[in-house]
């Protein structure tokens, strides 16, 4: 039986001349030609390969082979955990500790071996020296391996922050399928939130006039085209199923970088992912994988669309919610008591976030006077909630926040709080803008997570 290989050439080829990552190879059997391939990718010099314990046996020792014996000229860096981590953690203390390590090296280039949290700890600080990199991925469990992005925990908050992708992602199938099914799942739960994120992303674009690409919608749509009838096959680790998972999360990391932010990928489901995370580190508080938690910020913010579509424009009170707009100081007070240790980190973004009485009086009246319009607009993407359960329960991903132990406690702080998080605006946002966040939160964790 021949080796899987699914190739993306043809969706890629009219992006191709803006895309810094030009090989994206996915196929089966493909460690022992890492070096051949890494080889015409990367400038020649001293490599230095980044892994953690788990990704040097899964795929770095196999990777180190067969650049070897290409003779390539590489040291090997193992990612320890930090104090109190019992895996390694992307954090700015290990991204510091690379960038020297990369800087005193005289490399020419880094190679990371692993999946979001080694990915990401080699692009920033290849970036940060401006060094380029490949990333031989081991798990099809996010869309940062091509995103121009990386996604990182500094002073307690989650964040991310612009960073040149990779010049080579190389995938083996193998590798993939084998991974923890979690992690499977976790890839399909962060594809999973394309409907909301990107009817947040035209939102936005109607309210509040930030930037749009049509062109990388297309983008975005043919790499969802390619999950059709995959769910069902992930949990057998169907090879050419997790094959187009995989692909589907390179095309959406490479739609962020064309639009120069996440919005095409993440929206306010994302932000509830990042604040399970932030609670977590900060407190101790359980977390999952964040595709994982993403899948479940999907079917939160999907539900919070079917109420403001259930709403008319009409039942808008514009004076009642100015009235009962805080002003700044009022909100920074708000920020403190809900976010205690983790104030510092957030306020800045609450405050981005936070607007004045007369720019929300022109969002609402705009609103109401293109009501049609815009929830048309929103409408575009949007899928059923139902359908969206439907499809991760099929890949045995998790659908409610029971499901990846959050607390009805916390669930309703996170889908009440994260909007303070990041100031791109959501389905969040206008929720609290109206004055009805809380009680479409109540309504929806009681429907959709038996919270309430």
């Amino acid at each position: 039986m021949p080796a899987t290989r699914i190739d993306i050439e043809s969706i890629l080829r009219p992006y191709a001349h803006e895309l810094i990552t030009r090989l994206i190879a996915i196929e089966q059997d493909l460690l022992p030609r890492t070096g051949a391939l890494l080889g015409d990718a990367l400038p020649p010099g001293r490599w230095l390969l980044v892994a953690d314990e788990t990704t040097w046996n899964l795929a770095g020792e196999a990777a180190w082979t067969s650049l070897i014996e290409a003779g390539a000229d590489i040291e090997r860096f193992i990612v320890e955990p930090g104090p109190g981590e019992t895996t390694p953690v992307a954090d700015d203390v290990k991204v510091e500790m690379l960038t020297q390590h990369l800087r005193n090296g005289e490399f020419s280039a880094a190679i990371a071996v692993g999946s979001g949290t080694v990915n990401d700890l080699v692009k920033m600080p290849a970036d940060q020296v401006g060094l380029p990199y490949a990333v031989v991925a081991t798990a099809p469990s996010m869309n940062g391996y091509t995103s121009s992005l990386v996604a990182l925990l500094s002073k307690g908050i989650k964040i991310t922050a612009p960073c040149r992708p990779p010049v080579a992602c190389l995938v083996d199938l193998d590798v993939m399928a084998r991974a923890p099914y979690r992690m499977i799942a976790s890839g399909l739960g962060d594809l999973m939130s394309k409907p909301v994120s990107n009817a947040d992303w035209r939102l936005a674009y109607r309210l509040l006039g930030v930037a749009y690409a049509t062109r990388v919608m297309d983008l975005i749509d043919a790499g969802s085209d390619l999950l059709k009838g995959v769910a069902s096959r992930l949990p057998e680790r169907d090879i050419e199923a997790v094959g187009k998972l995989t692909a589907s999360l390179c095309i959406s990391g490479l739609a962020m970088g064309l639009a120069g932010s996440s919005a095409p990928s993440s929206g306010g489901e994302h932000l509830i992912s990042h604040y399970l995370d932030m609670t977590h580190f900060a407190w101790g508080e359980p977390h999952d994988f964040h595709g994982c938690q993403v899948g479940v910020g999907t079917i939160t913010t999907a539900s919070l669309y079917e109420r403001l579509t259930a709403m008319s424009p009409d039942q808008i009170d514009i004076d009642a919610c100015l009235a009962a707009h805080p002003t700044w100081d009022e909100r920074a007070a708000q920020v403190q008591e809900r976010f205690g240790i983790l104030t510092d980190a957030v306020l800045p973004h609450s405050k981005e976030g936070h607007p004045s009485r007369e720019e929300l009086g022109d969002r609402l009246q705009l609103l109401k006077r293109e009501w049609d319009s815009i929830l048309s607009d929103a409408h575009q993407t949007l899928l059923p909630t139902r359908d969206l359960i439907a499809e991760l329960k099929a890949a045995d991903c998790p659908s409610s926040f029971p499901e990846i132990d959050v607390t009805p406690e916390r669930a309703r702080r996170a889908v009440i709080y994260s909007r303070d998080i990041r100031a791109r605006y959501t389905i969040l946002h206008l929720g609290a803008d109206l004055g009805l966040l809380e009680q479409w939160t109540d309504e929806v964790l009681a429907k959709y997570h038996n919270i309430g």
